[in-house]
């Protein structure tokens, strides 16, 4: 419980540093964003990890169900804030389709995989008593 905790506060605190930088300083916000940019695989490293371990509290204290649920919530909240951004990555699609499997492979088999124990659940799981 403690761990959860922990992260939650993690999540919390750097979406209020966020928005605080993009309120306050948007030109410091972007000169870090694109600082990060420039080291991919410090950033490929860091986001594995962060993955490692939120998932491993995820999927061992959560209903399957439920994670799919707010990955659908949280998926259809990073789609609506991006929808006012489209016209400035208009080259995006065609890059997704450039690349390819070929950089995205465990991200891809990540979403396959998650997308198959849902709906082994939902259909072919253990089906609940009524009573």
């Amino acid at each position: 419980m403690l761990g959860k905790k922990i992260l939650a506060v993690i999540f919390a605190a750097a979406i209020l540093i966020k928005l605080t930088f993009l309120l306050i300083s948007p030109e410091q916000w972007l000169g870090a964003t694109q600082a990060f940019m420039g080291h991919y695989t410090a950033m490929m490293g860091f986001y594995l990890v962060l993955l490692v371990i939120t998932g491993y509290f995820i999927f061992t204290s959560l209903d399957l169900i439920d994670v799919a649920v707010v990955i659908l919530f949280t998926s259809t909240l990073l789609g609506l804030s991006l929808i006012p951004y489209v016209a400035s990555v208009p080259q995006l699609p065609e890059a997704i389709v450039r690349v390819g499997f070929a950089k995205v492979w465990p991200t891809w088999i990540l979403w396959a995989a998650i997308a198959a124990a849902v709906l082994y659940r939902v259909f072919a799981g253990k089906k609940e008593q009524k009573g």
